[in-house]
């Protein structure tokens, strides 16, 4: 899936314009964001796919969205408003899923590509002596 890749490529690059097509006006701090919610989301997903495989009881889950934070909002402007956002996922019921359009064998691969190649860096702190 194209998106997938461009959201990886936008997480090492910071290169707005794979992802923002249009004369839409987003901040980078909350695109980068934004990115980062939908690739921990997608993260998860694919960790539940494992879990499931050994015998928990877990089910996949949509992303829960609240209009109330403003990385919700900017998520489904993104949606709204950009192709291969609308292309990729849907915003129903305050949740964020892959569109009906995508098969489930596109979305394991994107769960298992966002699962393989993004990893999230832990917060490190440092101690001044």
């Amino acid at each position: 899936m194209i998106l997938i890749d461009n959201l990886l490529h936008y997480f090492e690059t910071k290169d707005r314009k794979i992802l923002i097509t249009t004369g839409l006006q987003m901040d980078n701090a909350d695109l980068h964001g934004v990115v980062v919610k939908i690739l921990s989301w997608l993260r998860l997903e694919h960790k539940r796919t494992l879990w499931i495989a050994e015998g928990r009881k877990t089910c996949l889950k949509p992303l829960d969205i609240d209009m109330r934070y403003p990385w919700c909002v900017d998520l489904s402007i993104l949606v709204e408003n950009e192709k291969l956002f609308r292309d990729t996922f849907s915003i129903k019921d305050g949740k964020l899923d892959f569109s009906d359009a995508v098969s489930e064998e596109d979305r394991k691969m994107a769960r298992e590509k966002v699962y393989q190649n993004h990893i999230p860096q832990k917060h490190v702190l440092y101690r001044s002596n």
